[in-house]
């Protein structure tokens, strides 16, 4: 950006429309700090709309009048969305300590926001509760406003007088995990698949998944990509 090109953005306009949260969270997150990055309204947007959902699951809950307790997995539902949280307070620290990787960072706690809206029929209120908690707390760092707000009405308790969320080291560990599906990009399907799994595996997995097959059968593969622990992307043609 330069003034002598005539290319600066103003934040005033958007800050009006969406915000000073959205504003500033798009800032950290539209890459890292040390690399240049295009500006986007379309991803103006998008993180309005992460903040908004996130602004809705905790009016849902706090109308619920449910009281927080600490979360006991209670089944399956439970214990996946509570890895979730834990693996997003680790991932967000570690982000946040050195690196300063603030656009992964945020991008974790959509992640763990999006779990809670898909396992939230499959989980204790309890589960939701916590993990829509933490997901406030974690978020407090880039939009303020909001993550206190969150955190206020979920616990009853002002964010900066709690301490940093601790991942639980006992939830980091797992026997399987969560294996998203994409093609070209798009996610498809996901898979729970033992941690063990080789890449070889994983992609032999992916590819047998039902969802999967519909949008790769009788198409040429140009590129499979796995990122270990994480994901299967077919690029397909």
């Amino acid at each position: 950006m330069s003034k002598s090109k005539g290319n600066v953005i103003s934040p005033t306009s958007y800050v009006d429309n969406y915000g000073a949260d959205t504003a500033r969270c798009y800032v950290l997150f539209i890459g890292p700090p040390d690399q240049d990055a295009d500006w986007s309204d379309e991803g103006v947007e998008g993180v309005h709309r992460f903040l908004a959902r996130l602004w809705r699951l905790a009016n849902d809950l706090d109308s619920a009048d449910t009281e927080l307790v600490a979360p006991e997995p209670a089944d399956e539902g439970d214990m996946q969305l509570l890895r979730k949280a834990h693996w997003a307070i680790d991932k967000v620290s570690r982000d946040m300590a050195g690196r300063f990787a603030f656009n992964t960072a945020i991008s974790a706690v959509m992640e763990l926001v999006n779990d809670c809206y898909r396992l939230r029929d499959q989980c204790s209120d309890q589960a939701i509760r916590f993990a829509a908690s933490t997901a406030g707390s974690l978020v407090f760092p880039f939009a303020p406003h909001l993550g206190s707000e969150v955190v206020e009405r979920l616990t009853g308790k002002r964010v900066w007088e709690l301490p940093w969320p601790e991942a639980d080291p006992e939830m980091l560990e797992s026997d399987s995990f969560e294996l998203v599906c994409q093609v070209n990009g798009k996610i498809r399907d996901r898979l729970m698949v033992p941690s063990s799994a080789s890449e070889a595996d994983l992609i032999e997995a992916a590819r047998q998944a039902p969802n999967m097959l519909a949008h790769i059968e009788g198409r040429e593969t140009v590129k499979e990509v796995v990122v270990p622990g994480r994901l299967v992307n077919i690029v397909v043609r």
